[in-house]
């Protein structure tokens, strides 16, 4: 019975290493990124609102919407139109440094000992434009939303 023990145990002991060394190798496939035109509508109305912007990269975002990312003056910008070329929404990324001189006063005088991390201005045809900005106060994370005039809204 020991023997019989014993060889179960050995068997099931090489079994488990046998096994646990056994790796299935995935391969990953890497494909460029395809450059997408935009219909005309979307890209004239594009051009009327930023005509000095040629690196524009688009792609296509659900419910047909269409998307424009590109860099002006160190500020990643992302504009939303519709497949007609109506004007959905723009969001512009800025680092501490490049926020709005009213904005960046705003924080200073409500949160004196925060840190700025980034923010965005966002502007949506159904609200008005604000900047939603990324602050770290007392340790604790927060996100803070201050209009173009230097008002913080909640």
């Amino acid at each position: 019975m020991k023997k019989l023990m014993l060889f179960f145990c050995a068997a099931l002991f090489t079994s488990g290493i046998t096994f646990a060394q056994h790796k299935s190798v995935k391969k990953s496939k890497h494909t460029a990124a395809k450059t997408i035109a935009a219909p005309v509508p979307v890209k004239n109305a594009f051009a009327q609102h930023f005509a000095d912007v040629a690196d524009a990269k688009w792609s296509k975002r659900g419910a047909d919407n269409w998307v424009a990312i590109f860099a002006k003056d160190d500020v990643k910008t992302t504009v939303e139109y519709t497949a007609d070329g109506n004007w959905v929404a723009t969001r512009s990324e800025y680092t501490a440094e490049k926020l709005p001189e009213t904005v960046a006063s705003t924080l200073k005088t409500k949160y004196p000992g925060a840190t700025v991390k980034d923010g965005w201005k966002i502007e949506r045809a159904d609200v008005a434009a604000y900047y939603k900005v990324n602050i770290q106060d007392n340790g604790t994370d927060k996100a803070v939303l201050v209009n173009e005039a230097g008002t913080i809204t909640e």
